[in-house]
């Protein structure tokens, strides 16, 4: 580099720094700007969430602070009505073994695509590839046929089943294409 590109290069960063609202700064800000117009209405439904039904209709959110009247009833009434609280938890006991099994099976999976050399992987990796493309729709009734010879219809492991099977493939390809980046 020479001296008249270094002084140039110098110039422009003391002009860059000069002004404070150039580049990055005008970017940040709004950005911030952007994120609190974004949050604001997602504030104001956890406050009047915590706040009692006749302070809700009576006066806006941003008026919470000054009365300190917070409650719980709402939350108590939505768990209590028509079984939510039931709901939350069988969509628990759904969504964790739905998804700890996928990452479990993927990922022994995954391992052997990325680093074991077999006969026929590339094979079956291109129809685990190919899986991806098939529409869950047309594999519903194949699925449930399938859970109905196991006897696992209407009970948990039956959806345990069928979302682990729906979710391998991306799994394998993802966990599989993470796996051979790895030195």
């Amino acid at each position: 580099m020479t001296a008249a590109n270094a002084s140039r290069a110098e110039l422009r960063r003391e002009r860059r720094l000069s002004f404070p609202f150039s580049g990055k700064w005008l970017v940040h800000l709004t950005l911030a700007l952007l994120a609190v117009v974004w949050l604001v209405p997602s504030v104001g439904l956890l406050i009047t969430s915590f706040r009692p039904r006749g302070a809700i209709s009576d006066s806006g959110w941003w008026t919470a602070f000054a009365s300190q009247n917070f409650t719980l009833d709402n939350y108590h009434n939505v768990l209590d009505a028509q079984g939510m609280g039931e709901a939350f938890v069988n969509s628990f006991i759904i969504t964790v073994p739905s998804t700890l099994l996928p990452l479990l099976l993927a990922s022994l999976a995954a391992y052997d695509f990325a680093w074991i050399r077999f006969r026929g992987r590339d094979a079956i990796f291109l129809v685990i590839i190919a899986l991806l493309v098939v529409p869950i729709q047309t594999a519903l009734v194949p699925a449930l046929q399938f859970t109905n010879r196991l006897g696992l219809t209407g009970s948990y492991a039956g959806l345990w089943v069928v979302h682990t099977g729906f979710g391998l493939p991306f799994a394998i390809y993802l966990l599989r294409n993470f796996f051979a980046t790895i030195p």
